[in-house]
């Protein structure tokens, strides 16, 4: 009889070798760390999974699609710039109605992470207002002047309603306060009665 000690074992396949999580894309592969490739991956394999009847692994597979998917839009948002939104986008952003800007600029108590994006827009809309004051006062002053030289002339000055209506709104930005511009962006000036940009 022999001993059963001195059989011999099949030698252990060695284990597999560990793949390098963090290894850089390989130059042959550009959809590799593609979201969006990696979420059409995914969800062609959850297909799969679920013809065959593999549920379990057909729900990790949808899970792990959708989670690619939001990254891939995460990275497009953060990809936009003018030259690549799309141009309606962009021309709906252009003629954007005042009140939504100052809604989506408007900067909230506490923490906003979108604070220093928000106090730009803010600081750059003060800026603009104060030039606009400048140049309508200039205007003003030499629509007054030329006025002016046409009755000592002895001519008359005729305004039509249209006319009036462009002074008005010129007086508007010239009755404009150093401190009704610096409130812009708060409270207090969301009634502002001065021309709009």
């Amino acid at each position: 009889m022999k001993d059963r000690t001195s059989r011999r074992r099949p030698a252990s396949e060695p284990p597999p070798e560990r793949p390098d999580l963090f290894a850089p894309a390989p130059a042959d592969d550009p959809e590799a760390a593609d979201p969006a490739a990696l979420a059409r991956a995914a969800t062609l394999a959850s297909g799969r999974a679920m013809r065959g009847r593999l549920w379990t692994e057909a729900r990790a597979l949808a899970g792990l699609a959708e989670s690619y998917a939001r990254l891939g839009e995460r990275a497009r948002r953060l990809d936009l710039t003018v030259e690549t939104m799309d141009l309606k986008l962009l021309f709906e952003t252009i003629n954007c109605d005042p009140e939504i800007l100052r809604e989506r600029f408007w900067v909230r108590e506490g923490d906003d992470p979108d604070r220093a994006v928000k106090a730009a827009y803010w600081d750059h809309r003060r800026a603009l207002m104060t030039a606009a004051r400048q140049t309508q006062t200039e205007l003003m002053r030499r629509v007054r002047n030329a006025e002016r030289i046409a009755r000592e002339a002895g001519g008359t000055v005729a305004v039509s309603e249209a006319g009036r209506a462009a002074e008005a709104e010129t007086v508007r930005w010239v009755e404009l306060t150093d401190e009704a511009i610096a409130e812009e962006g708060d409270g207090a000036a969301s009634g502002r009665q001065g021309g709009t940009l």
